[in-house]
């Protein structure tokens, strides 16, 4: 691992603009239902992971493109303020931005997305900046655009940067990515998805066995699962009064990184990382939460978990 570099974390991937719309329940077919309130704030899982990260203090840069209106103005206005480097930001003009309708459950805080995103945004591996994604300790990967994304942790892993990849969908390109990053952390179907195995660790161990060095799962309130050389870890998930799940998985992969830049073990990272997921659990919007690293470590050890 460089320990070494002009960034702590460079991340390539999506971002986005959500529309949070509460309502009291979810509705039914053709029915007109009044919404409770309404926010718009920025998303996409890179972009909100980093500000995460740099919220914690890590220097950190974000490679990808937006589009050319409002939105993609309010999007990269909203990493520039976070702190994050965007240098390598492409405006798309005559392009509109990615975006998304979120309905949050307001007895749950459970969410369902409607999300549209123009091909234009797509990145191409041969446009992936290659000096940019050698300049951090550490990449953070989507995988959305995949054959990119890939492109860019083999030159990472070249250069002695450990790639993070938030393994999400299975694409084409996705075994290849997979074979290219340090640590996988999943969402929580992923795993068999991926390798049609029957039950999660048996498909960790088939991930693991494709060459990362750590494969983790994440549970929503349940916590999450790693799995290393060691073995299986496993950490409960923090109980909170939870009102929107918008962005907690995106929050937990940037407290994964930066629990791997402190050096941290595997199981004081997953407790780290569960508790800042849960805590931004506590507002609307995919960043609406983040926490103060003292919150989150008043949170380890003061609260309750599932």
């Amino acid at each position: 691992m460089k320990t070494s570099s002009k960034f702590d974390v460079v991340g390539m991937g999506l971002n986005a603009v959500d529309h949070i719309c509460l309502v009291p329940r979810f509705p039914k077919y053709e029915e007109k239902l009044r919404m409770l309130s309404f926010t718009k704030s920025a998303g996409g899982q890179v972009a909100s992971a980093l500000t995460a990260c740099a919220r914690w203090g890590l220097r950190a840069k974000y490679i990808g493109k937006v589009g050319g209106d409002d939105f993609g103005a309010f999007s990269l206005a909203s990493l520039t303020e976070a702190g994050i480097e965007t240098s390598d930001v492409k405006v798309v003009e005559g392009v509109m931005n990615q975006f998304a309708f979120i309905l949050v459950d307001a007895p749950t805080g459970e969410r369902t997305i409607i999300w549209k995103r123009d091909e234009a945004l797509s990145i191409k591996p041969e446009e992936v900046p290659m000096e940019a994604v050698r300049s951090g300790r550490f990449l953070l990967l989507d995988g959305h655009d995949s054959e990119a994304a890939a492109r860019a942790a083999r030159e990472a892993v070249r250069a002695g940067v450990t790639v993070v990849l938030d393994a999400e969908t299975v694409k084409a390109g996705t075994p290849d990515l997979i074979e290219a990053s340090t640590y996988v952390v999943a969402s929580s179907d992923f795993p068999e998805r991926f390798t049609g195995e029957g039950t999660r660790d048996e498909a960790m161990r088939k991930i693991k066995a494709r060459g990362p060095v750590c494969v983790a799962t994440t549970l929503g309130k349940h916590g999450a699962v790693a799995l290393s050389e060691a073995g299986l870890v496993r950490s409960r998930g923090f109980k909170v009064n939870c009102v929107d799940t918008t962005g907690a998985g995106d929050v937990f992969h940037g407290a994964f990184i930066y629990g791997l830049a402190q050096g941290w073990d595997l199981e004081v990272i997953l407790d780290f990382s569960n508790a800042a997921a849960a805590l931004n659990c506590t507002a609307f919007g995919a960043r609406g939460g983040i926490k103060s690293v003292g919150e989150i470590s008043d949170l380890i050890k003061r609260g309750e978990r599932w």
